[in-house]
């Protein structure tokens, strides 16, 4: 595989995501309006209109439908959205370099 090292260190970053649930104080920059106010003091104007703007995410807090309740399927929810976020990542990366190539940019 071309790129084995690097979908390997992926697969265990992934692997590794529920021990933020364990985490004390939360993932750092995963905060909400109020958390960026206590931690810089003021909230910026344009963080509060897209705030407003934002929509409900699929997977909020890293929960999938059905896996909310339980140590085991609150981790299992969180792998399935890394794994979600990683290869939506992924594919739009994929596109870029389809497009550049295509476009004759790179």
């Amino acid at each position: 595989m071309k790129h084995g090292k690097a979908w390997g260190t992926l697969l265990i970053i992934v692997l590794l995501t529920p021990l933020g649930i364990i985490a004390v104080g939360g993932a750092w920059g995963e905060w909400d309006l109020d958390g960026i106010k206590e931690r810089v003091g003021f909230i910026p104007e344009g963080m509060r209109g897209s705030a407003d703007r934002a929509g409900e995410s699929p997977l909020k807090d890293y929960t999938v439908p059905g896996l909310e309740k339980g140590n085991w399927r609150e981790g299992l929810g969180t792998i399935v959205a890394a794994f979600a976020g990683a290869g939506a990542t992924a594919l739009a990366a994929y596109a870029l370099v389809r497009v550049a190539r295509h476009d004759g940019i790179s």
